[in-house]
């Protein structure tokens, strides 16, 4: 299931290249209110490539924890989410290569060759699946945003028009965001999903270098829509953490509630995130505080 990817309305295929004029982001789809209500599960990948199972309401104990198999050598998985489309797995490598992964095995699977090259995902990465599109979004700290096809891992190209296969535009605040012209962090991204209408979606990130909620591209409700494709950042409100190490994201397909790992002062915490104004409040430590490089709500 955030990264960090399309938050205008469309059908079923490849996202819109589009730009249009930016717009301030309106309220968020359906979000969950209140604290968070039944349990629910939540994989997360560590640092040291293990697959650890835990309820988010109690994110201390782990249900679970595996050591990921089948990685090539000298793999670090850098983000997972589940395929709304399939309820399966994904995870993505650090050398830029797409694997399945049996949630209850931990076992890996390939998925083509590597698509972006592995000096783009050497810094902190967000990793996410499009439901209305049933594709991959990859964003980087550096600024690199990108899709990847889920079945055969090659990068989903931007520009037909241009020779060989093209990333999106890259990440920057809109000129009339709060932070026009600052460079951003982003290092998570999640998608919300809609109920009535799985056409529509909105891609969140975060920026750990500020500590703010953003919005990729508009809002599915915008007057005038804005692709996650054209790279465009629109702040929805801060976190309230300050500055983070690191950021996983995620946002469960049934009610939209969204949860991070915010890794802050040398451990891993689980919270809660407000998609209407980018409020977060900590739940509990995962595990023992290890580094968390993705979390995926079990669908």
């Amino acid at each position: 299931m955030l990264l960090a990817a399309c938050a205008t309305p469309q059908a079923a295929g490849p996202e819109a290249r589009g730009g249009g004029a930016a717009t301030v982001p309106g309220p968020a789809l359906s979000p969950a209110s209140g604290p968070p209500g039944l349990p629910r599960i939540v994989h997360a990948v560590t640092a040291s490539n293990e697959l650890i199972r835990l309820d988010a309401a109690r994110p201390e104990r782990l249900l679970e924890r595996r050591s990921l198999s089948g990685l090539a050598p000298g793999e670090t998985i850098v983000g997972i989410d589940y395929r709304v489309a399939r309820g399966m797995l994904y995870a993505l490598g650090s050398t830029g290569r797409l694997y399945v992964v049996d949630p209850r095995t931990a076992r890996t699977r390939a998925v083509g060759e590597p698509a972006l090259p592995a000096v783009a995902l050497s810094g902190r990465v967000g990793f996410d699946f499009n439901p209305a599109v049933d594709r991959i979004r990859v964003v980087t700290d550096a600024g690199l945003n990108a899709r990847l096809h889920p079945d055969t891992g090659a990068l989903v190209d931007f520009d037909p028009a241009r020779a060989g296969a093209q990333p999106d535009g890259p990440l920057a605040f809109d000129p009339r965001d709060r932070d026009a012209g600052a460079a951003p962090a982003v290092v998570a991204a999640a998608y919300t999903y809609n109920q009535q209408d799985e056409r529509l979606t909105t891609n969140f990130a975060i920026d750990a270098a500020r500590g703010l909620l953003l919005t990729q591209g508009t809002r599915e409700n915008a007057t005038t829509p804005v692709s996650p494709n054209t790279g465009v950042l629109l702040t929805v409100g801060p976190l309230g953490t300050g500055p983070l190490e690191d950021v996983s994201f995620d946002i469960a397909d049934i009610d939209n509630e969204a949860l991070a790992s915010v890794r802050q002062q040398g451990r891993s915490v689980l919270m809660r995130i407000d998609l209407l104004n980018g409020k977060a409040s900590p739940i509990g430590t995962i595990g023992d505080g290890s580094p968390v490089r993705g979390i995926a709500i079990e669908p």
